[in-house]
């Protein structure tokens, strides 16, 4: 009975992975931790103020696969920002997200093509008052994948969310090449690519890594329902440790040379300063540490 509940959780998670990540392995559960110390820009320098924002997410997914090779695919993602300016104020914010990602994969008959729809609720605002119009997104995802060989893939498609800052598109396109049993470059420009090192052999993994990620949250009556956008843009050296069996430890560090949660008015791109904590920052290292359950399907037989 053990047996065959671990055959049918690799063979989704197999498929699912194959059908929609650009990358080699398939994280059923994920638990992370980000976090960054700023110094603001003028004039707040004159108050010696320090930003530290950390950013907590949990994410988990599970496909349905069909007889003829279609899948159905679910995926709930949640996000918690808490940004606090030192030491003199101490005074913080909180921002969250939660979405429900809904699919399918439609795959042909010899094997070669696959294209992916993905369609994302979310809600994403500070939580301060009821839920209302302002507190509500919808977006979708458009990708075709080629697959050439075992070793090489392609793909290009389009992402779509309508943020509170208005309608936001994404052209996206990726190479997943696997050079050889020790390097992989795998991903999706511009939003999540890597240069992966198999440093011990099945058990130990390192690289480089580029993520750009943009996202907006309402803010509540108080604050006039002013949004903060987020523009993460990142580059990163990742180190992924297998701990025992499929549990994954990793860990990121590297530099942020994106734009730090900024507030801006409702309705524009008028940056406002209400809020202090969303004010412009200097460049910033940043890092990042996680558990996840990952099944490396380059592993698998």
């Amino acid at each position: 009975m053990k047996k065959n509940c671990s055959r049918f959780l690799f063979v989704i998670l197999l498929a699912f992975s194959k059908g929609l990540f650009a990358q080699p392995f398939a994280d059923i559960l994920t638990a992370s931790y980000q976090g960054f110390s700023a110094d603001y820009k003028a004039p707040t320098d004159s108050l010696h103020l320090k930003n530290k924002t950390n950013n907590i997410v949990l994410n988990f997914f599970l496909p349905k696969e069909f007889k003829n090779g279609n899948m159905l695919l679910v995926r709930l993602n949640t996000e918690t920002v808490n940004s606090t300016a030192t030491p003199e104020y101490a005074y913080s914010y909180r921002l969250s997200a939660i979405s429900l990602p809904l699919g399918f994969k439609f795959a042909a008959k010899n094997k070669k093509w696959e294209t992916i729809l993905i369609g994302i609720p979310k809600i994403a605002s500070d939580f301060q008052d009821q839920l209302d119009k302002h507190d509500f997104q919808y977006g979708g995802i458009f990708l075709q994948q080629y697959i050439r060989s075992s070793k090489l893939k392609i793909k290009a498609g389009l992402y779509y969310n309508r943020e509170a800052f208005g309608n936001f598109f994404v052209p996206l396109v990726g190479v997943d090449w696997k050079i050889n049993n020790r390097i992989y470059l795998y991903g999706i420009l511009p939003t999540n690519y890597r240069a992966e090192f198999n440093i011990v052999k099945n058990k130990l993994y390192c690289g480089l890594n580029f993520k750009s990620f943009t996202r907006s949250f309402s803010l509540s009556q108080t604050y006039n329902h002013d949004y903060v956008r987020y523009d993460e843009m990142q580059v990163k050296l990742f180190l992924d440790f297998f701990a025992y069996k499929k549990i994954l430890v990793f860990a990121e560090a590297g530099y942020s040379i994106g734009k730090s949660p900024l507030q801006y008015k409702s309705g524009t791109e008028i940056q406002t300063r209400f809020n202090p904590v969303y004010t412009p920052l200097k460049s910033y290292p940043i890092f990042n540490v996680g558990l996840a359950y990952r099944v490396r399907l380059d592993l698998e037989k």
